[in-house]
C-alpha cells in the first residue's frame, strides 16, 4: 500500500510585516485586506514568506480566484540552517515539537525538525503508522531557504525563482484543502500499489513508453500554437487517439496505470500551471518601475530572470519537456494551457471532480464538434 504523498516541486529549476520599500504600492496594487496582516518577526525569512503570500494573491486574482480565498493555506515550515521556522503553526505541529520559541500565533521557531538537507514539498500521509507525525492527514508545506535550495539546484539563483517553487507547493496544499480531492486521494489513489515511481520505471525501462508520451506531448504543444481551428481540432483528436492506444496497451499489464496517471496529471499539471502563471506576475514586476521588493535580501535580483517569460528559453523550457521523472507534470500543464486556448471553463470543477481526468475535458470539447470522428 502506498501511504504517503510527498509532493515535490520539479528539481529543474504583513502582509504589512513585509519590510517593503513600497508598502503603499503593495497595499493598493494587490488589494491586500487589512485583516490579513500577520504578526511576523522582522527577519529575512518572514519577508520572503510575506512576499510569496502576496504573490499567491496576485496569481489567484489573475488566474485562479478560488486559490486566493485564503491568504494562507495552512502551516508551512521554513528550514533555515539549524532551525525550523514555523509559520501559521497548527496544534498538530506544536504538539510534536519538543521545545520552541513562540513569537506570536502566526510564528514560532524551533530546532531543525529533521536532518534532511533539502526540502521543497507538501507533506501528507494517510498511513496510521504516521499518526504521531504532524503531517498525518494534515498537509504541511516545507521549504528549505533560498540559499540551501541553491546548493542542490544551482539554477535557483534568486528569491524570485525560489518563490515560484513555493507557489507550486502552496497550490498542492490548496488541492488537499479541498475535501473532494483529499477524499479521492485517500480512498481511491492511496490504496493502490501502482504509483508515480512505477510511471518513472516504465519511462526508464520500456523503450516504447516514453517516446509515446513525448509524441502525445508534441501534439498538445502543436495544438496550443497552431492558429487554424480545424488543424487544432485535428491535433487534439490525434492526441486523444494516441493516448487511448497507449493506455489500452499498457493497462493489460498495469491495470491501475490510467487511474494513477490521471490523478497525477491533475495534481502536478495544475501546480506547474500555477507556478508558470506566477512567473508572469514576476514579469509584470520586472517591467514596472514601481514594483515591490524584498528588503535587505542578497538573493533578491530585481526580477532580472523574469523580464521575458519565454518557454523556448532554457531557463523555462523544463516546463514543457516530458522527462521520465515528471512527464505527468508536463502533460497536465500543456492540457491546461490548451483548455485556456479553447476557452473551456474547467477550473471550478477540476478538484471537485478529481475522478475526471484532464483529457476528458478535451474529449468533451471534441464531442461537441460536427462530424466528429473521434471514438472514446
Amino acid at each position: 500500500m502506498r501511504s504517503k504523498f510527498l509532493l515535490i516541486a520539479g528539481i529543474y529549476i504583513f502582509i504589512t510585516a513585509c519590510q517593503n520599500q513600497k508598502k503603499e504600492n503593495l497595499k493598493s496594487s494587490e488589494s491586500v485586506p487589512e485583516e490579513n496582516h500577520f504578526d511576523f518577526p522582522d527577519s529575512l525569512s518572514a519577508r520572503r514568506i510575506s512576499f510569496v503570500l502576496n504573490l499567491k494573491q496576485a496569481v489567484a486574482k489573475n488566474t485562479w480566484p478560488d486559490f486566493g480565498k485564503k491568504i494562507t493555506e495552512g502551516t508551512l515550515i521554513y528550514f533555515n540552517t539549524n532551525k525550523s521556522e514555523v509559520f501559521f503553526p497548527d496544534s498538530l505541529v506544536i504538539k510534536t515539537l519538543v521545545a520552541f520559541n513562540k513569537y506570536s500565533d502566526d510564528y514560532l521557531s524551533a530546532s531543525r525538525t529533521d536532518s534532511i538537507p533539502y526540502h521543497m514539498e507538501n507533506m501528507l500521509s494517510f498511513d496510521p503508522a504516521d499518526s504521531s507525525h504532524f503531517y498525518y492527514d494534515n498537509p504541511v508545506e516545507q521549504y528549505s531557504s533560498v540559499e540551501e535550495i541553491g546548493n542542490y539546484i544551482p539554477s535557483v539563483e534568486s528569491s524570485e525563482m525560489w518563490s515560484t517553487m513555493v507557489i507550486h507547493e502552496m497550490f498542492h496544499h490548496y488541492q488537499f484543502n479541498n475535501e473532494y480531492y483529499k477524499e479521492y486521494a485517500r480512498n481511491e489513489i492511496n490504496p493502490l500499489s501502482f504509483n508515480p515511481n512505477n510511471l518513472y520505471s516504465l519511462c526508464k525501462e520500456d523503450e516504447n513508453f516514453l517516446p509515446m508520451i513525448q509524441k502525445e506531448n508534441d501534439y498538445l504543444m502543436k495544438a496550443i500554437s497552431v492558429n487554424n481551428g480545424s488543424s487544432r481540432d485535428s491535433l487534439i483528436s490525434t492526441y486523444l487517439e494516441k493516448r487511448k492506444s497507449r493506455i489500452e496497451k499498457y493497462s493489460i499489464e498495469y491495470p491501475d496505470l490510467e487511474k494513477v496517471e490521471n490523478f497525477y496529471v491533475i495534481q502536478e499539471g495544475s501546480a506547474r500551471y500555477i507556478e508558470y502563471k506566477s512567473m508572469f506576475i514576476l514579469s509584470d514586476y520586472a517591467n514596472s518601475s514601481d514594483s515591490i521588493v524584498i528588503l535587505n535580501d542578497p538573493m533578491f535580483k530585481s526580477y532580472v530572470e523574469f523580464k521575458e517569460v519565454d518557454l523556448t528559453n532554457q531557463a523555462f523550457s523544463y516546463l514543457t519537456y516530458a522527462a521520465p521523472s515528471d512527464y505527468h507534470y508536463t502533460i497536465g500543464f500543456n492540457i491546461m494551457r490548451l483548455l485556456d486556448v479553447l476557452r473551456i471553463d474547467y477550473k471550478p470543477y477540476l478538484l471537485n471532480k478529481p475522478q475526471k481526468g484532464l483529457h476528458k475535458y478535451l474529449e468533451d470539447y471534441i464531442n461537441t464538434l460536427p462530424d466528429n470522428s473521434y471514438a472514446q
